[in-house]
């Protein structure tokens, strides 16, 4: 931010922008489809309406954290396409700040990559969890001298599950379902598992990495002994759904799907051709499903970025 800041406990500038994702009230709309890589967003908003049919210019803005957010309008209905980067971090940033700036139910979905931890879920596939746990590492146990020796003898704590929006895990089934169906090296789409989130790419995420000394080399096999549904391992998903179910007061609808570009247990990796297809029909599921979603509390779109503005001949 260029502009003075205040609040140390929940940063926004003079102008009322939250201080990493850089937007307001009234630039980010109560339907969400985030995104870690800003290219995929990019690509995903060549579905959005045209500014003439939407009766507005697309929002675009670019904070200094990283965050591209794109607002306007599909079939209609007011999105926000955001790239918010990777990590547990980055979606809670996400998460609170836009919280902090729309009024009424949120509804998002997060679209983005994994590997999957069984033989069903080749690369290509695209995956939609029910729900998620979160893997962490339990710094304690690599410290000399733990402050909490009870809890210091296991190098990864597995956490219980958070529950996705089931109505709208419903709607992104049955879109994707729809939408890959006739392209060719795609899918299939699988429904109904979990998701695993680690707090890292690497270490909780049961990689082996000779240089550091991570203890991890049973993580995976705990995991799925733990949760044997699981279907897929990422770093975001997880901790979206845990947000959403935290949410106080003005509540936060929540689903997501992943494609498969690893499979950690065949060590098959998807190609570049497979994505080429994949992504923009992927984002396009998304946006279907979004826009079926009901969402209670709706921003008056007087004064926002996507208020239609009155034409010349009007």
């Amino acid at each position: 931010m260029k502009d003075a800041i205040s609040n140390a406990n929940f940063p926004r500038d003079t102008q009322g922008r939250v201080y990493h994702i850089g937007v307001r009230y009234g630039e980010v709309a109560n339907r969400i489809l985030t995104v870690g890589d800003p290219a995929r967003a990019k690509a995903i908003a060549q579905w959005l309406d045209t500014e003439q049919e939407s009766g507005h210019k697309t929002f675009i803005n670019q904070s200094h954290r990283g965050f591209l957010t794109i607002t306007g309008r599909y079939k209609g209905v007011p999105v926000t396409i955001m790239a918010i980067g990777m990590g547990n971090c980055m979606m809670d940033f996400f998460v609170r700040e836009t919280r902090a700036i729309v009024t009424g139910t949120m509804a998002i979905i997060r679209f983005g990559s994994c590997g999957a931890l069984n033989e069903r879920a080749p690369p290509g596939s695209v995956i939609i969890p029910r729900g998620g746990y979160c893997i962490r590492r339990n710094l304690d146990y690599f410290c000399e001298q733990p402050v909490q020796p009870q809890t210091s003898r296991q190098p990864y704590f597995i956490s219980g599950v958070f529950h996705a929006d089931a109505d709208m895990s419903e709607r992104l089934t049955d879109a994707l379902t729809n939408v890959l169906a006739p392209l060719p090296d795609v899918g299939p789409v699988i429904a109904g598992g979990l998701n695993a989130d680690g707090c890292s790419f690497y270490s909780a995420q049961g990689r082996q990495d000779p240089a550091f000394w991570d203890d991890n080399e049973l993580l995976i096999k705990n995991a799925l002994v733990t949760h044997p549904d699981t279907d897929s391992l990422e770093m975001e998903t997880s901790m979206l759904y845990h947000l959403a179910n935290c949410a106080r007061g003005q509540p936060i609808r929540a689903t997501g799907c992943m494609q498969a570009f690893f499979n950690r247990i065949t060590n098959d990796a998807i190609r570049p051709e497979t994505v080429q297809i994949l992504e923009p029909a992927v984002g396009r599921a998304c946006l279907d499903a979004l826009v079926d979603t009901k969402v209670e509390g709706e921003m008056d779109p007087q004064g926002t970025v996507w208020e239609r503005l009155p034409t010349a001949s009007s």
